[in-house]
Protein backbone atom coordinates (compact mmCIF):
# COMPACT_ATOMS: atom_id res chain seq x y z
CA UNK A 1 0.00 0.00 0.00
CA UNK A 2 1.09 3.25 -0.92
CA UNK A 3 2.29 5.82 1.98
CA UNK A 4 0.94 9.36 2.37
CA UNK A 5 2.13 11.95 0.37
CA UNK A 6 2.49 9.18 -2.56
CA UNK A 7 -1.65 10.06 -3.13
CA UNK A 8 -2.00 13.22 -4.87
CA UNK A 9 -5.54 15.02 -4.39
CA UNK A 10 -7.92 15.88 -6.83
CA UNK A 11 -11.06 17.19 -7.56
CA UNK A 12 -14.25 15.24 -6.38
CA UNK A 13 -15.56 13.16 -8.80
CA UNK A 14 -19.36 13.67 -8.20
CA UNK A 15 -19.35 10.15 -6.50
CA UNK A 16 -22.26 11.35 -4.07
CA UNK A 17 -23.17 7.33 -2.91
CA UNK A 18 -19.42 6.25 -2.11
CA UNK A 19 -18.43 9.59 -0.28
CA UNK A 20 -22.07 9.45 2.28
CA UNK A 21 -20.82 6.05 2.87
CA UNK A 22 -17.63 6.85 3.80
CA UNK A 23 -19.03 9.57 6.05
CA UNK A 24 -21.51 7.40 8.12
CA UNK A 25 -19.21 4.56 8.07
CA UNK A 26 -16.17 7.15 9.68
CA UNK A 27 -18.64 9.53 11.56
CA UNK A 28 -20.39 6.78 13.36
CA UNK A 29 -17.25 6.41 15.29
CA UNK A 30 -17.41 9.57 16.78
CA UNK A 31 -17.98 10.06 20.67
CA UNK A 32 -20.21 13.03 19.83
CA UNK A 33 -23.47 12.45 17.55
CA UNK A 34 -23.10 12.93 14.12
CA UNK A 35 -25.68 14.30 11.28
CA UNK A 36 -26.26 11.55 8.76
CA UNK A 37 -25.17 13.59 5.76
CA UNK A 38 -26.94 10.91 2.78
CA UNK A 39 -26.63 11.07 -1.00
CA UNK A 40 -28.99 13.25 -1.23
CA UNK A 41 -27.88 15.69 1.48
CA UNK A 42 -24.76 16.01 -0.40
CA UNK A 43 -26.14 16.63 -3.73
CA UNK A 44 -28.51 19.39 -2.44
CA UNK A 45 -25.14 20.94 -0.64
CA UNK A 46 -23.26 20.70 -4.14
CA UNK A 47 -26.38 22.47 -5.82
CA UNK A 48 -25.31 25.76 -3.88
CA UNK A 49 -24.80 28.56 -6.01
CA UNK A 50 -21.01 28.62 -7.07
CA UNK A 51 -20.48 25.20 -5.90
CA UNK A 52 -17.74 23.52 -7.43
CA UNK A 53 -16.29 20.34 -6.97
CA UNK A 54 -12.52 21.44 -7.43
CA UNK A 55 -13.07 23.20 -4.09
CA UNK A 56 -13.53 19.89 -2.79
CA UNK A 57 -9.86 18.01 -3.14
CA UNK A 58 -10.59 14.47 -2.67
CA UNK A 59 -7.93 11.14 -2.29
CA UNK A 60 -8.97 8.32 -4.06
CA UNK A 61 -6.93 4.97 -3.47
CA UNK A 62 -8.33 2.51 -5.91
CA UNK A 63 -11.23 4.25 -7.16
CA UNK A 64 -12.64 5.08 -3.89
CA UNK A 65 -12.72 8.02 -1.85
CA UNK A 66 -10.69 7.45 1.39
CA UNK A 67 -10.37 11.36 2.35
CA UNK A 68 -12.64 14.57 1.34
CA UNK A 69 -13.08 17.60 1.97
CA UNK A 70 -15.43 20.68 0.51
CA UNK A 71 -15.88 24.17 0.75
CA UNK A 72 -18.80 26.56 0.09
CA UNK A 73 -18.46 30.44 -0.66
CA UNK A 74 -19.52 32.59 2.53
CA UNK A 75 -19.82 36.29 1.77
CA UNK A 76 -19.89 38.12 4.30
CA UNK A 77 -19.21 41.36 6.28
CA UNK A 78 -16.29 40.87 8.75
CA UNK A 79 -15.94 44.42 11.23
CA UNK A 80 -17.19 46.45 8.24
CA UNK A 81 -15.63 44.93 5.00
CA UNK A 82 -17.15 42.96 2.60
CA UNK A 83 -15.56 39.45 2.77
CA UNK A 84 -15.36 35.99 0.22
CA UNK A 85 -14.88 33.05 2.83
CA UNK A 86 -14.76 29.60 1.56
CA UNK A 87 -17.05 27.67 4.49
CA UNK A 88 -14.95 24.32 5.53
CA UNK A 89 -17.49 21.29 5.67
CA UNK A 90 -18.10 17.50 5.63
CA UNK A 91 -13.98 16.64 6.31
CA UNK A 92 -14.17 13.11 6.76
CA UNK A 93 -11.36 10.15 6.07
CA UNK A 94 -12.47 7.03 5.68
CA UNK A 95 -12.62 4.45 8.78
CA UNK A 96 -9.91 2.17 6.82
CA UNK A 97 -7.56 5.18 6.37
CA UNK A 98 -7.18 7.17 9.51
CA UNK A 99 -4.14 7.96 11.45
CA UNK A 100 -2.12 8.16 7.63
CA UNK A 101 -2.27 11.95 7.15
CA UNK A 102 -4.81 11.90 4.23
CA UNK A 103 -6.87 14.20 6.46
CA UNK A 104 -4.05 16.54 6.91
CA UNK A 105 -3.54 16.77 3.08
CA UNK A 106 -6.69 17.71 1.82
CA UNK A 107 -7.02 20.39 4.62
CA UNK A 108 -4.06 21.97 3.75
CA UNK A 109 -4.99 21.46 -0.57
CA UNK A 110 -8.57 22.82 0.17
CA UNK A 111 -6.87 25.66 1.84
CA UNK A 112 -4.18 26.12 -0.84
CA UNK A 113 -6.98 25.84 -3.84
CA UNK A 114 -9.21 28.86 -1.77
CA UNK A 115 -6.14 30.99 -1.97
CA UNK A 116 -5.32 30.79 -5.65
CA UNK A 117 -9.49 31.10 -6.20
CA UNK A 118 -8.76 34.71 -4.65
CA UNK A 119 -10.87 34.21 -1.34
CA UNK A 120 -10.01 36.46 1.03
CA UNK A 121 -9.99 33.26 3.79
CA UNK A 122 -11.72 30.11 5.03
CA UNK A 123 -14.05 29.01 8.33
CA UNK A 124 -14.71 25.89 9.69
CA UNK A 125 -16.43 24.59 12.83
CA UNK A 126 -14.89 22.05 15.13
CA UNK A 127 -16.59 20.15 17.95
CA UNK A 128 -14.86 20.99 21.37
CA UNK A 129 -12.13 18.00 22.14
CA UNK A 130 -12.16 16.72 19.04
CA UNK A 131 -8.68 15.83 16.98
CA UNK A 132 -9.67 18.08 14.65
CA UNK A 133 -8.86 21.35 16.89
CA UNK A 134 -5.48 20.85 17.25
CA UNK A 135 -5.06 19.42 13.48
CA UNK A 136 -6.50 22.81 11.84
CA UNK A 137 -4.22 24.70 13.45
CA UNK A 138 -1.53 22.63 12.80
CA UNK A 139 -2.80 22.75 8.63
CA UNK A 140 -2.81 26.75 8.99
CA UNK A 141 0.99 26.85 9.67
CA UNK A 142 2.34 24.24 7.30
CA UNK A 143 0.04 25.87 4.57
CA UNK A 144 1.29 29.44 5.71
CA UNK A 145 -1.37 30.61 7.07
CA UNK A 146 -2.49 32.09 10.54
CA UNK A 147 -5.44 30.34 11.71
CA UNK A 148 -7.39 32.25 14.86
CA UNK A 149 -10.14 30.17 16.81
CA UNK A 150 -12.58 33.35 17.12
CA UNK A 151 -15.80 32.07 18.44
CA UNK A 152 -17.33 29.39 20.13
CA UNK A 153 -21.09 28.73 20.23
CA UNK A 154 -23.10 26.48 22.63
CA UNK A 155 -26.19 25.14 21.90
CA UNK A 156 -29.99 24.78 23.08
CA UNK A 157 -32.28 22.24 22.46
CA UNK A 158 -36.07 20.30 23.16
CA UNK A 159 -37.76 17.82 22.65
CA UNK A 160 -40.46 17.74 19.81
CA UNK A 161 -44.01 15.69 20.04
CA UNK A 162 -45.33 14.09 17.49
CA UNK A 163 -48.00 16.52 15.46
CA UNK A 164 -50.71 15.92 13.24
CA UNK A 165 -49.72 19.60 11.35
CA UNK A 166 -49.03 18.77 7.91
CA UNK A 167 -45.95 20.14 6.56
CA UNK A 168 -46.91 23.02 4.40
CA UNK A 169 -45.45 24.09 0.85
CA UNK A 170 -43.02 27.44 1.40
CA UNK A 171 -44.29 30.18 -0.85
CA UNK A 172 -41.88 31.58 -2.97
CA UNK A 173 -42.61 34.64 -1.68
CA UNK A 174 -40.73 33.75 1.59
CA UNK A 175 -37.30 34.67 -0.07
CA UNK A 176 -37.80 38.44 -0.21
CA UNK A 177 -39.58 38.51 3.38
CA UNK A 178 -35.92 36.37 4.11
CA UNK A 179 -33.28 39.11 2.41
CA UNK A 180 -35.28 42.04 4.00
CA UNK A 181 -34.98 40.42 7.63
CA UNK A 182 -31.65 39.28 7.37
CA UNK A 183 -30.78 43.03 6.27
CA UNK A 184 -31.65 43.79 9.53
CA UNK A 185 -29.25 41.95 11.48
CA UNK A 186 -27.87 44.42 13.73
CA UNK A 187 -24.69 46.22 12.50
CA UNK A 188 -22.73 45.81 15.97
CA UNK A 189 -22.40 42.04 14.84
CA UNK A 190 -18.98 42.14 14.05
CA UNK A 191 -19.29 38.66 11.08
CA UNK A 192 -22.73 38.73 9.36
CA UNK A 193 -23.58 36.72 6.33
CA UNK A 194 -24.07 38.78 3.15
CA UNK A 195 -27.09 37.10 1.04
CA UNK A 196 -27.92 36.97 -2.63
CA UNK A 197 -30.61 36.12 -3.78
CA UNK A 198 -30.07 33.18 -5.70
CA UNK A 199 -28.70 31.84 -2.64
CA UNK A 200 -31.67 32.85 0.00
CA UNK A 201 -33.76 30.80 -2.54
CA UNK A 202 -31.42 27.88 -1.71
CA UNK A 203 -31.71 28.64 1.70
CA UNK A 204 -35.75 28.79 2.09
CA UNK A 205 -36.83 26.21 -0.81
CA UNK A 206 -34.46 23.88 -2.25
CA UNK A 207 -32.00 22.38 -0.20
CA UNK A 208 -32.71 19.07 1.06
CA UNK A 209 -34.84 18.60 4.45
CA UNK A 210 -35.01 22.68 4.63
CA UNK A 211 -38.28 24.20 6.43
CA UNK A 212 -39.04 28.06 6.55
CA UNK A 213 -41.52 29.66 8.93
CA UNK A 214 -42.63 32.99 7.72
CA UNK A 215 -44.55 35.84 9.81
CA UNK A 216 -46.20 39.16 8.52
CA UNK A 217 -48.02 41.11 10.74
CA UNK A 218 -48.61 44.50 9.10
CA UNK A 219 -45.85 46.38 8.27
CA UNK A 220 -43.41 43.71 10.80
CA UNK A 221 -42.05 40.87 9.03
CA UNK A 222 -39.78 38.32 10.60
CA UNK A 223 -38.34 34.50 9.10
CA UNK A 224 -36.86 31.50 10.30
CA UNK A 225 -35.41 28.43 8.84
CA UNK A 226 -33.97 24.79 9.79
CA UNK A 227 -33.52 21.32 8.28
CA UNK A 228 -34.19 18.47 9.38
CA UNK A 229 -31.66 15.65 9.49
CA UNK A 230 -31.43 12.14 10.98
CA UNK A 231 -28.52 11.12 13.71
CA UNK A 232 -26.17 8.67 13.10
CA UNK A 233 -26.91 6.34 15.42
CA UNK A 234 -28.59 2.54 16.28
CA UNK A 235 -31.94 4.20 16.87
CA UNK A 236 -32.98 6.76 14.02
CA UNK A 237 -33.68 9.88 15.52
CA UNK A 238 -34.08 13.17 13.26
CA UNK A 239 -33.33 16.58 14.76
CA UNK A 240 -34.52 19.79 13.36
CA UNK A 241 -31.34 22.12 13.18
CA UNK A 242 -32.68 25.65 13.52
CA UNK A 243 -30.80 27.80 11.66
CA UNK A 244 -32.07 31.94 10.65
CA UNK A 245 -33.42 33.57 13.65
CA UNK A 246 -33.95 36.37 11.91
CA UNK A 247 -36.68 37.97 13.63
CA UNK A 248 -36.58 41.35 11.81
CA UNK A 249 -39.40 44.05 13.59
CA UNK A 250 -41.66 41.38 15.13
CA UNK A 251 -42.94 42.07 18.48
CA UNK A 252 -42.25 39.56 21.13
CA UNK A 253 -44.77 37.25 21.15
CA UNK A 254 -44.65 37.54 17.16
CA UNK A 255 -41.23 36.04 17.59
CA UNK A 256 -42.73 33.12 19.58
CA UNK A 257 -45.48 32.10 16.92
CA UNK A 258 -42.96 32.44 14.48
CA UNK A 259 -40.75 29.83 16.31
CA UNK A 260 -43.35 27.55 16.94
CA UNK A 261 -44.54 27.53 13.52
CA UNK A 262 -41.17 26.33 12.55
CA UNK A 263 -40.98 23.89 15.55
CA UNK A 264 -44.67 22.92 14.15
CA UNK A 265 -43.46 22.06 10.70
CA UNK A 266 -39.86 20.25 12.36
CA UNK A 267 -42.15 17.73 14.22
CA UNK A 268 -44.57 17.16 10.74
CA UNK A 269 -40.79 15.89 9.23
CA UNK A 270 -40.29 13.36 12.18
CA UNK A 271 -38.04 15.50 14.21
CA UNK A 272 -37.95 14.04 17.95
CA UNK A 273 -35.39 16.84 18.74
CA UNK A 274 -34.75 21.06 17.75
CA UNK A 275 -31.48 22.30 18.20
CA UNK A 276 -30.06 25.43 17.79
CA UNK A 277 -26.99 27.24 18.06
CA UNK A 278 -26.30 30.34 20.22
CA UNK A 279 -24.59 33.24 17.80
CA UNK A 280 -25.31 36.32 19.53
CA UNK A 281 -27.15 37.57 16.91
CA UNK A 282 -30.59 37.48 17.74
CA UNK A 283 -31.86 37.81 20.79
CA UNK A 284 -32.55 34.23 22.44
CA UNK A 285 -35.56 34.54 25.24
CA UNK A 286 -37.65 33.60 22.73
CA UNK A 287 -35.65 30.11 22.88
CA UNK A 288 -36.05 29.90 26.01
CA UNK A 289 -40.61 30.93 26.16
CA UNK A 290 -40.34 27.72 23.57
CA UNK A 291 -39.02 25.43 26.03
CA UNK A 292 -35.10 25.43 24.90
CA UNK A 293 -32.51 24.72 27.42
CA UNK A 294 -28.76 24.55 26.90
CA UNK A 295 -27.08 21.30 25.76
CA UNK A 296 -23.65 19.67 26.72
CA UNK A 297 -22.75 20.62 23.17
CA UNK A 298 -19.94 23.04 22.38
CA UNK A 299 -18.53 24.16 18.95
CA UNK A 300 -15.60 26.76 17.76
CA UNK A 301 -15.32 28.77 14.86
CA UNK A 302 -11.48 28.97 13.39
CA UNK A 303 -10.84 31.83 10.85
CA UNK A 304 -8.05 31.26 8.20
CA UNK A 305 -6.16 34.03 7.10
CA UNK A 306 -3.24 34.03 4.27
CA UNK A 307 0.16 34.80 6.14
CA UNK A 308 0.67 38.72 6.32
CA UNK A 309 -3.00 39.47 7.43
CA UNK A 310 -3.56 41.45 10.39
CA UNK A 311 -4.42 39.10 13.54
CA UNK A 312 -7.71 38.50 14.80
CA UNK A 313 -9.20 39.10 18.34
CA UNK A 314 -12.10 36.69 19.62
CA UNK A 315 -15.78 38.00 17.77
CA UNK A 316 -18.47 39.08 20.29
CA UNK A 317 -21.15 37.57 18.08
CA UNK A 318 -22.01 36.00 14.22
CA UNK A 319 -24.56 35.00 11.75
CA UNK A 320 -23.43 32.77 10.33
CA UNK A 321 -24.38 28.77 9.79
CA UNK A 322 -22.90 26.82 11.49
CA UNK A 323 -22.36 23.26 9.84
Amino acid sequence: MKMPGQYTPESFRGDFGSLAAVVKDSWGQNQDQSLLYDEPFLRSAFAYPGASFDLAPTIYIDGFPASFVAGFTRTVRLKGREQRLACITFWTTSARFKGRGYGSQVWMEILRRARDSGYDGAVNFCVDGAATNAIVMDCGKRADADVYRVFSTKYVARLLRPTAVTKAATSPEVVGLFLKAAAQVPESVPLVRVWSREEAEWQCLRRTGVLCAALEEGPRSGVVTGYVAEIIDKTPTKVLLVEDLLWGDLEAQERLALLQQLLAHGAAAGAQIAVAPLLGYAETATLRAAGFRQSRRLMHLYLTVWSGAPAWEPLSSLYLDVF
